[in-house]
Order: structure tokens, then sequence, then C-alpha cells
């Protein structure tokens, strides 16, 4: 069984908030506490790529859990560059990873009858979120937010919804944070999810609409319109796609 680690929202908002490098006094070490995404050598070696470092990680306590190449993580990481050993590779660096958890990483949905914007309202974004991957095999998404603990009965979901094909004129898509809070009770929890972008064939400009509690929230947005909220970003589109 994996071992997944609850992340309480202070715990997840000092992670957001210490994203940076932090270097040791002699210079060769660093220490980080975030997100990454599973990959495997061709030996079957399981190694992390570390989001927005170009890092790229293994060790015992990555070993010992049966993960698959595209799972997202988020730990603390700690490298000795001085003491590496034997390395699986020269570009996978030997580290001590830490507190382990695995958080969602799902497909967008497209949905061509999607109607009106409905969605229930998520209690908060953070604020230094959404940013973008471009991994070897798909581009993500990804953000950390607060939701709501659910009773026993409906569980919650978190989609992304596309409505319509791209827009090759305009080079714009707008897509859809769907929220369902379900059968849920007071208690809240902080976490990440990561969502699969459609390939687009150009750099795209893309705006996502959610619903989320501005005031309780450390986040600003590109606008908003009369019933939500939205943030953009460029999508650019991967060289090795050409």
């Amino acid at each position: 069984m994996k071992a997944l680690k609850f992340v309480s929202a202070l715990s997840l908002l000092c992670g957001v908030l210490t994203l940076s490098s932090c270097l040791g006094e002699g210079g060769n070490t660093l220490s980080v506490y975030t997100t990454g995404s599973i990959y495997k050598t061709n030996t079957g070696t399981s190694y992390m790529y570390l989001d927005r470092t170009g890092l790229s990680v293994t060790s015992s306590e990555l070993q010992s859990e049966d993960w698959e190449e595209g799972d997202r993580l988020l730990a603390t990481t700690t490298i000795d560059f001085d003491n590496q050993g034997t390395q699986v590779s020269n570009y996978i660096y030997n580290a001590t990873i830490s507190g382990i958890h695995q958080f969602d990483c799902k497909d967008y949905l497209y949905n061509g009858a999607f109607g009106a914007f409905q969605s229930d309202t998520l209690p908060s974004l953070y604020s230094i979120e959404p940013f973008i991957n471009y991994r070897k095999d798909d581009t993500i998404l990804t953000f950390a937010y607060v939701k709501y603990e659910v009773e026993s009965g409906e569980a919650g979901s978190l989609e992304l919804i596309q409505p319509k094909m791209f827009d090759f004129e305009t080079k714009t898509d707008t897509l859809y944070l769907v929220y369902n809070k379900g059968n849920i009770k007071e208690s809240k929890s902080s976490d990440y999810i990561s969502f699969k972008l459609p390939q687009y064939p150009v750099n795209t400009d893309i705006n996502v609409v959610v619903r989320y509690q501005a005031a309780s929230s450390n986040f600003s947005t590109g606008g908003n319109d009369k019933t939500s909220r939205y943030f953009s970003f460029t999508y650019n589109r991967p060289e090795t796609l050409e």
C-alpha cells in the first residue's frame, strides 16, 4: 500500500510559500518541499522530477512503493551533492525524500453538451498556484486548494471541463473547474490536484473559470464575470510535439 500523508491546510500553505530552493551553508545541500512527477528508468527504477527545479531525484523511500509513471507527489526532498555515491544515472540525484503524499492527476473531460456553468464553491485557492508542467507525454495544470471533508454517502469531486473544441482562429480556449462538494461535514482539508490539458496544436491563451471564496483565498485572478472568477495562463506548445 502506498504511503500517503494527510496534508493540513497549514502545512500545505507553508509548502507553497517555501517552494523556492534552500541551500545549506556549504552551498552543496538542497532541501525543498515541492511537488513532482514519477518517471521510470529503462531498468524500472522510479525517480521523481521536481516541479520548477529542473532536478530529478530518487531514494530508498521512493523505491519502497509501487509507483506508476505520471503519479503526482508532494514531499520534502533533500539532496547532498557532495555525497552522491553510486547514481542510477548522471542526471538523477540520490536524495532523502520524506513526508510523501500522493495527489490526484486527472484527465480533462470534453463535454459538448455543457450548458451554463454550475458549480459548488471551493472554500479557497492558494496564491502561487496554478502552474503548468510540460511532461514527457502530456501537459498538466496543477494548483493547491481547500475542499470540504465528506461524510459517508456522496463523495465530492473536482473536474476540468472543455465545453467546446479549441478555437484555432483566436488561439484561445476556456475551461471550467466544476466542484461538487458532496455530502459534506464542517471540517475542511487542503490538497493539490493536477489535470491533464488538451494537446493544443499551437501556443494558446487559456482561461479557467472557477467559483471560490475570494475572501478566504490568497489568490488573485485575471478577472471575473457575474457568477464566477477566472485565472489565465498561456500554453506554449513543446517543441517535442512539432
